[in-house]
């Protein structure tokens, strides 16, 4: 090979280290889950309103917080509820869900939410794939192994830039995770990608 031709190998090879490097890189891994009124006890007086006024129900105020907290929530009939407008430090924010549409939730874009496949973000493009390092081999709650890849489904208004939030469905699958991995999952390295995410079925 000549002079000139390991050149410009050298030249491409160092180019796709660059870019690499650049779509890689560290950040907190937090979780989130679909709020169940069944988890929470204490007086039901706060009354959880649409946007418009209209009451869809009376819970507690744990209850009520988690549900403005995780964006998605079940009530003890079976409704699942969404944000829907700004809170602004209130309750009357959210909308009745189509639970055969959106059975684990709306994410920002008015698109289903994907249990152990979808993410938040603020500063990555909706639909981007993310192989998670960390993430790859990663038992879940119903034994299926997680191949490392999810999807950018959604947004969150507390994150970072530094920062993705994982859907992971129910809050006692995120007890397991967390119990089993522990600090391995704090901090995750993600790089931008072209991956299939798994299909797991969600147990």
């Amino acid at each position: 090979m000549s002079t000139a031709s390991k050149l410009f190998m050298f030249t491409l090879l160092a180019l796709a280290c660059f870019q690499s490097l650049a779509l890689a890189r560290r950040v907190d891994l937090t979780y989130y889950w679909i709020s169940e009124e069944s988890d929470f006890s204490g007086p039901q007086d706060i009354e959880i309103q649409t946007c418009s006024g209209e009451t869809l129900a009376t819970v507690s105020h744990e209850f009520a917080e988690a549900a403005r907290m995780e964006g998605t929530a079940i009530l003890n009939n079976g409704d699942v509820i969404n944000l829907q407008c700004s809170c602004d430090g209130g309750y009357s924010c959210f909308s009745y869900l189509n639970k055969t549409l959106y059975p684990y939730g709306l994410g920002a874009w008015d698109n289903a939410l994907v249990p152990f496949v979808s993410v938040a973000a603020n500063n990555i493009p909706r639909g981007t794939t993310l192989m998670v390092k960390q993430l790859k081999g990663v038992q879940l709650p119903d034994g299926q192994i997680h191949n490392g890849c999810v999807r950018v489904d959604d947004q969150g208004w507390g994150l970072s830039n530094h920062q993705i939030d994982f859907m992971v469905g129910l809050e006692k699958y995120y007890v397991e995770i967390d119990n089993q991995y522990g600090n391995r999952l704090n901090v995750v390295d993600i790089t931008r990608t072209s991956c299939t995410p798994g299909v797991y079925a969600f147990p």
